[in-house]
């Protein structure tokens, strides 16, 4: 290296230390002057503001994770890609659980000839048809069709845990619902 350019290395490399290892004080400090871009990009982009909060709430712990690796004067940058990425990320799975309940709910239809061969009563499928479309195709697809909690996580894109507390809910709306029938018709 020649003489001349050694001074604005050293400058160079003694500024990207500084900025490479953010304090938690400037970390608050930033978090209070780019939430507001932030959040006002990801509503822009996703049209929810609740699903904007969480993009941008993803992305301040992104940052967070890699404080040492960004420096601060691109943060507001790197903030913005990681909420557009996580945006586009949630919409994907968004169409793939809307095709899918699609899929269920054309082939999950309880109809007459659901009924006659499972043995349904018209309260049942009342009660079936008040669920909610996910828990409707949770019930079909585990009582209906015997998949087990990790086949039926697999094809909606969510935990397995998820699907037990779908089942659950739904089998507690169904025997809500049956049971303010019954009481009803006495």
């Amino acid at each position: 290296m020649s003489v001349i350019f050694q001074p604005i290395y050293t400058i160079y490399k003694q500024n990207r230390l500084q900025t490479e290892k953010v304090t938690r004080s400037e970390y608050n400090k930033n978090i209070k002057s780019w939430s507001g871009n932030v959040l006002r990009f990801a509503v822009w982009n996703c049209g929810d503001r609740m699903r904007g909060e969480d993009a941008m709430q993803e992305a301040f712990a992104k940052l967070w994770e890699h404080r040492d690796d960004v420096p601060v004067e691109k943060g507001l940058g790197y903030l913005l890609t990681v909420t557009h990425c996580y945006l586009v990320d949630i919409m994907r799975h968004d169409a793939v659980v809307a095709r899918v309940h699609q899929e269920i709910a054309e082939t999950a239809v309880v109809s007459e000839e659901t009924k006659d061969n499972f043995g349904l009563s018209d309260e049942m499928l009342n009660a079936l048809n008040q669920l909610p479309e996910v828990q409707r195709s949770i019930i079909q697809l585990r009582d209906v069709d015997g998949y087990s909690y990790k086949e039926i996580a697999q094809m909606l894109e969510i935990s397995d845990q998820q699907v037990q507390v779908y089942l659950f809910r739904a089998r507690t709306n169904m025997k809500k619902y049956l049971t303010k029938k019954m009481n009803s018709n006495k």
